[in-house]
């Protein structure tokens, strides 16, 4: 099959999204048990779906649904914007350069492909419909050093402008940033 057919995509805001968190979660979870996440409680479903909850909750939160021919959902991806000076919360205190920090943001939160469906260019095709026509300066997303998707984003163009630990239990994660045109 050629990169990224077979799916369709669907734009859902945060009503619709948490009408469909139960779906949602039954992917994420199996994603987040592989290395490095291992299940930890900050990837458990308590945590993700009141995380989720609460993000969806923003007027601009937005999810990109991949779904299959046969209607599976194969990946999500979602976010919500960042104004202007607003950045992680981050226990350790360090913060990209002041350009990046003042500019508007949007946020990925979240870029989840199925395993049986990874290697067929969906997550760049969800990544690429979440921020297509955004308004914002910057799109900005963590991504744990380890992860496999870390090198991915920076071959599409992402570059990392700090290091942030959201929370002392954690491990510390690879701020990246993508200018928007």
């Amino acid at each position: 099959m050629p990169e990224g057919t077979g799916y369709t995509l669907h734009r859902h805001d945060g009503k619709e999204t948490l009408a469909m968190l139960e779906e949602i979660t039954s992917i994420y979870l199996p994603a987040y048990s592989e290395p490095p996440y291992n299940s930890q409680p900050l990837y458990g479903r308590e945590k993700f779906t009141e995380r989720t909850t609460a993000q969806a909750q923003d007027p601009e939160f937005t999810l990109i649904a991949a779904r299959t021919q046969q209607g599976e959902l194969a990946g999500f991806s979602f976010g919500l914007p960042f104004g202007a000076g607003r950045w992680w919360h981050d226990v350790s205190g360090s913060k990209p350069a002041p350009e990046i920090v003042e500019a508007s943001k949007f946020s990925v939160i979240e870029l989840v492909v199925a395993k049986a469906h990874r290697g067929r260019g969906l997550a760049h095709r969800l990544i690429d419909a979440l921020l297509n026509g955004r308004p914002e300066d910057y799109a900005m997303l963590l991504a744990h050093p380890e992860a496999r998707a870390r090198q991915m984003y920076e071959r599409w163009g992402w570059t990392e402008v700090a290091k942030v630990q959201t929370r002392a239990d954690t491990d510390p994660a690879d701020a990246l940033v993508l200018k928007l045109s």
